[in-house]
């Protein structure tokens, strides 16, 4: 496991937990206010873009928000 880190995120901050998984880097997202935590990964779809979702299937609009962070933080951070 990657050492934990933070994200702002409407007001709070989001621990994310990264973790690789049968080759597949996978982030547990835990949010400070009670909620489930999001379990998210890169997904390419059939035309070749990658897209973020979530595990299992449901929270796909919280995956796109945090996967946007993801993205900026990680752009910032390389």
């Amino acid at each position: 496991m990657i050492t934990p880190f933070e994200l702002p995120y409407q007001e709070q901050t989001l621990l994310v937990y990264a973790h690789i998984v049968k080759r597949q880097e996978v982030f547990r997202i835990a949010f400070p206010d009670g909620r489930q935590p999001l379990i998210l990964t890169r997904a390419v779809a059939a035309e070749a873009f990658g897209f973020w979702t979530s595990i299992p299937e449901g929270r796909q609009e919280e995956a796109e928000v945090v996967g946007r962070i993801l993205d900026e933080h990680f752009k910032n951070t390389n």
